[in-house]
């Protein structure tokens, strides 16, 4: 049986809603933190609802992608979610399909206050051909 928090999860990266940005910003607390990797164009920590935008208008300079989970679990106030990234870059057009966990921090009032997100570093490397040595 799903918790409340994990069918938001699921409920947010189902295909019919995989761009609803209004019904993103509805489950995110007004503080909420995005932490990226810092070795991606769009690296680094957003802070509060427009660093949300200003997160996507990043992410989407670079790919254009859509998150299919394999798995969602909760681990106290945190639900982890695992899938695939597929979509394209940008800049070369290549077509990717990338492994990827989501690590979301719920709130007492169920709203999301921060997202990690961590993927296949070498693989994001290689398809946005960038000139570093991944970790």
């Amino acid at each position: 049986m799903k918790t409340q928090r994990e069918k938001i999860i699921l409920n947010y990266f189902s295909p019919h809603k995989a761009m609803d940005v209004v019904d993103l910003y509805a489950w995110l607390d007004p503080g909420v933190t995005i932490v990226e990797p810092e070795g991606l164009p769009w690296g680094g920590s957003y802070h509060g609802i427009q660093g949300v935008g200003n997160y996507m208008i990043n992410v989407t300079k670079s790919i254009l992608s859509e998150i299919k989970l394999d798995e969602v679990y909760s681990c106290g106030d945190k639900v982890v979610a695992i899938g695939w990234s597929s979509g394209k870059a940008m800049k070369t057009g290549k077509s990717f399909q990338i492994r990827v966990t989501q690590l979301f921090t719920f709130n007492q009032d169920n709203k999301i206050s921060r997202v990690e997100f961590l993927s296949d570093m070498p693989a994001f490397v290689e398809l946005l051909e960038l000139n570093q040595s991944p970790p």
